[in-house]
């Protein structure tokens, strides 16, 4: 099962997902789940939002930082994705703009991009665990002034839009409302 869910800036996505996880596994009996933590705690700034969310998050919930150094996203569904733990990714908005917003030329840094990508979908395509992505929409905002605002917002959107396609479930968040755009219901064996 992969679950999408994507919304806004401060739409509510975040409680929506870890509300979803919460109810995965407590409904598959599972003792923990596991969160995969994109966002990197430099500056102030964002380390008040991480405590935040760390504030709400069940006690049952394993949190795994990615580094971007030694662990990848594909790593970590490699390393989780064959036990029945429900995961979570928050999110690939930060994901995506870590990789882009390297100090190097942007051209290397979309094709350094692209190739972890590539193994992320990979991994997401075979995992056996069931899965919820957060993001958020881009299709909703004005073009970017830079080249790099617009390369990310490029980059992302074909990103949910890959992930969508692959996702059983597409919520969307706006004000708090999740509204569910797309179900496909699986038969369990």
């Amino acid at each position: 099962m992969k679950h999408l869910v994507i919304g806004g800036v401060r739409s509510g996505k975040s409680a929506v997902a870890e509300n979803l996880l919460t109810q995965w596994r407590e409904d598959s009996d599972q003792e923990h789940a596991i969160y995969i933590a994109t966002s990197l705690a430099l500056g102030e700034e964002t380390k008040c939002r991480i405590a935040r969310h760390q504030l709400h998050r069940d006690r049952n919930i394993i949190t795994c930082e990615l580094d971007y150094q030694s662990k990848t996203l594909a790593h970590f569904l490699q390393h989780y994705g064959s036990s029945k733990q429900p995961i979570l990714i928050e999110c690939l908005s930060t994901w995506v703009g870590w990789y882009l917003s390297q100090d190097k030329p942007l051209k290397r840094c979309v094709a350094e991009y692209e190739q972890i990508k590539q193994q992320f979908i990979q991994q997401l395509q075979t995992l056996q665990a069931p899965i919820i992505i957060v993001t958020g929409e881009v299709g909703c905002g004005l073009i970017g002034e830079t080249k790099l605002m617009r390369v990310y917002a490029d980059k992302l959107g074909e990103l949910n839009q890959q992930v969508a396609s692959l996702a059983n479930h597409v919520t969307v968040v706006t004000a708090g409302i999740a509204q569910q755009i797309k179900t496909i219901k699986t038969i369990k064996t």
